[in-house]
């Protein structure tokens, strides 16, 4: 009967709980990915043989600013977040910390025509919407963040 019992209880391993998401993120992605391949390789594969994929790609314009801006502060956005969050750990300081930082450097890189209104309100959604994802995170779903 014990045993039965021992079924029912949940042990969390505080340090490791932030990688619960992030995998199951992984998984989807990885599911979509091969749901993609599955329904429009076939036809993606017909239009590089034929050259017309090829022609398009040729003549893609690239606005490499935004582009590798974008992919660099992703990175170092993810490399940042663990070092932060080790401030204070098991809080989420680096999650919140790192996604306020992250949300205005990345918005100031794509907006166009940057004046006070905008600035205002990208300070604002950068603030707010990592504070209520930690705190739906963290203290409604009592889940660890970086």
């Amino acid at each position: 009967m014990e045993s039965l019992a021992e079924l029912f209880k949940v042990h969390v391993a505080f340090d490791q709980s932030h990688l619960f998401f992030p995998a199951i993120v992984q998984w989807v992605l990885a599911a979509l990915l091969l749901a993609i391949a599955i329904v429009h390789g076939p036809e993606l594969l017909a239009q590089w043989r034929g050259g017309a994929l090829k022609e398009r790609l040729a003549n893609w314009q690239v606005d490499r600013k935004r582009l590798f801006g974008s992919v660099v502060l992703t990175a170092v956005y993810f490399a940042a977040m663990e070092p932060v969050g080790q401030i204070y750990p098991n809080s989420g300081v680096g999650f919140l910390i790192t996604s306020v930082v992250y949300g205005i450097a990345l918005s100031w890189l794509f907006v166009h025509d940057l004046d006070r209104r905008k600035m205002v309100l990208i300070g604002l959604s950068s603030v707010i919407t990592p504070a209520l994802v930690w705190y739906v995170f963290a203290h409604v779903f009592r889940i660890t963040l970086p």
